[in-house]
């Protein structure tokens, strides 16, 4: 049995009582929340430097394919037009950053007229997150183009050529296969030329 001392009258009964936790104050909750909002985003720049880049010396090859939309003149004609092309690319890492890209591409038969674009262009690699880059580009590209007879025309060949300018995106889908979609302006080229492309490749 448990032994107690009588209580008298007018004694004071002391009841303990649970010590009640401090609540956080709001502003105490979105300090906390912005500071581990702040610690992931150095987190994620922290992958995104280390995340796996293109390195010197490497190799790709590839498929390519898209519209052009030209204000063409060409043997009287002078339009705004539209040629669909498709063709293969070869890429050469010169440093972890910089590689050449040449291609060829072939825009099909329009209106009898057909060419072979063969473009070079020189590319700079911004990393914009984990197998995600960003790159401008110039170069230069050659039209080999195709007339075939019709109407008052001859069939005929010729060459034109000029610079041209752009940037696009690369998506990397594992260490080895990658996507991307680039724009290029080609002033000169058979007219005014703004080329769309989207491409598939595979780095070596």
């Amino acid at each position: 049995k448990h032994v107690t001392k009588n209580i008298e009258p007018g004694c004071e009964i002391v009841v303990p009582t649970k010590k009640q936790s401090k609540k956080l104050s709001t502003s105490e909750v979105v300090a906390l929340s912005s500071g581990a909002a702040s610690l992931a985003s150095v987190v994620v720049a922290l992958i995104s430097l280390s995340a796996s880049a293109q390195r010197k010396g490497d190799f790709a090859v590839g498929l390519r394919g898209g519209p052009t939309m030209t204000k063409i003149e060409f043997l009287g004609i002078k339009e705004n037009y539209t040629r669909w092309g498709a063709g293969a690319f070869v890429q050469y890492n010169l440093t972890d950053h910089f590689r050449f890209d040449l291609d060829g591409i072939y825009h099909f038969k329009k209106d009898h007229l057909s060419d072979v674009t063969v473009g070079l262009d020189l590319q700079y690699l911004f990393d914009l997150g984990e197998d995600v880059k960003f790159f401008p580009l110039v170069g230069y590209a050659l039209a080999f183009t195709h007339q075939d007879a019709f109407d008052d025309y001859d069939s005929e060949n010729s060459t034109d050529g000029g610079i041209q300018l752009g940037a696009g995106i690369q998506f990397n889908l594992g260490e080895n296969c990658f996507v991307s979609a680039e724009y290029k302006f080609q002033p000169g080229i058979l007219g005014d030329g703004h080329v769309i492309m989207a491409s598939v490749g595979y780095r070596f």
